[in-house]
């Protein structure tokens, strides 16, 4: 399931987002005020556009968020399980991740918490391009290889010590 949606809301209030499952999720929209964006599953979740106000995003499972194309003001970013994020906050970025998920951040890293064999970076140009996300670059490959031996490396480790 694929879904391209451009949302209409009252600009100066919250702005609430949920998604579950799987498919691929598209927004693009201009907003003055602050969203919450909750993400549970596998699917993509890709967001455009302009968010006058803070993002609170939180992402669990094994989703792919892509939100370098949409600035925020501040973003505060949980992240558990083994997913990929990537994130543009204009004046600062608070970090807290538990697994082994990766997260690519762009603007002023303000905080980070992390437990578990998660990957926390700022995004360099490569990472940030406007390249659709299932571009086959050698960057996305990295990535992914990565992302790979974490998971393995995590099993591993938790087979043997427990």
């Amino acid at each position: 399931m694929r879904s391209k949606n451009v949302l209409v809301s009252n600009p100066s209030s919250l702005l609430n987002i949920a998604h579950s499952g799987t498919g691929t999720i598209i927004f693009e929209f201009q907003h003055d005020s602050n969203i919450n964006v909750a993400i549970l599953g596998t699917g993509q979740f890709i967001l455009s556009g302009r968010v006058r106000g803070n993002g609170r995003l939180s992402v669990s499972g094994t989703p792919r968020l892509d939100a370098l194309a949409c600035p925020m003001k501040i973003v505060t970013i949980e992240m558990s399980g083994t997913g990929l994020a990537r994130v543009y906050g204009v004046e600062g970025v608070h970090i807290t991740m538990s697994g082994v998920g990766t997260i690519c951040y762009r603007g002023p890293l303000l905080g980070q918490i992390t437990s578990g064999l998660g990957w926390i970076s700022e995004c360099i140009l490569e990472q940030t391009s406007e390249k659709p996300l299932h571009s086959s670059s050698k960057s996305d490959k990295i990535m992914d290889r990565n992302q790979r031996l974490m998971v393995i490396l995590a099993i591993t480790v938790f087979f043997l010590f427990f």
